[in-house]
């Protein structure tokens, strides 16, 4: 996490006028990320909202417990979790971490898609959805947090305890594993071309083009 961040946590368990600024601040920056998470476990966006507020509130008044130097990120997802299942379970619900398509951060319309393109995107987004529990528990976690969470490698890595390097090299095994799954056909190759190239660099392409037969003669076992 960044000295920043670090520095606003610092401030926030002085506690005072200050300490509440910099809980401000830690929102602002944060929250968006803290609503994706609790997403992923409620589909009501009212609600997600209500709870992500219930999650700031726990931050509030356990900042002080938090040690510097370690994962904040993973610090306050653990509560975002279990503050997500604590609902759950009041409304009897089975906890369980449900993927929707919706929660693709590649699945977004665009101005040059047509509305039956978006819709074969919205397709593929569930299908990578439905697929994902095929991988393994540590590829899974991967594209979770970098596709349906939207984080950096950084970030990731800060949460899987890994290096930037050991998580862009996960990354790409996993989406070559959830290639040998996906539907045949164009479509699935170039989301899977997209997500590759995204998993390596924004600004970089992958040198040659997904093709998904070719993904299921080679699938990683790791």
């Amino acid at each position: 996490m960044t000295d920043t961040l670090e520095a606003l946590v610092v401030r926030a368990s002085a506690g005072g006028d200050d300490g509440a600024d910099a809980i401000a601040a830690l929102y602002d920056e944060l929250n968006d990320t803290v609503y994706h998470w609790v997403r992923l476990y409620i589909r009501d966006g009212h609600v997600a909202e209500d709870l992500c507020q219930e999650v700031w509130l726990k931050v509030a008044q356990n900042i002080g417990k938090y040690r510097l130097g370690t994962s904040l990120l993973a610090w306050l997802r653990t509560i975002t979790k279990n503050t997500a299942l604590d609902h759950l379970r009041s409304v009897q619900r089975r906890p369980s971490e449900v993927l929707y398509a919706d929660h693709l951060e590649l699945d977004r319309p665009r101005f040059d898609q047509s509305p039956e393109e978006h819709a074969e995107r919205r397709a593929l987004a569930q299908a990578v959805a439905t697929q994902m529990h095929k991988l393994r528990s540590e590829q899974r976690e991967v594209l979770i947090l970098r596709f349906f969470d939207g984080l950096s490698p950084g970030q990731t890595a800060q949460i899987m305890g890994k290096t930037d390097g050991a998580v862009r090299t996960l990354t790409v095994r996993a989406l070559r594993k959830l290639a040998a799954v996906m539907p045949s056909g164009e479509s699935s190759a170039q989301l899977i071309e997209e997500l590759l190239s995204a998993a390596v660099d924004r600004n970089r392409v992958v040198g040659t083009r997904v093709e998904i037969r070719e993904a299921r003669a080679h699938v990683a076992t790791r």
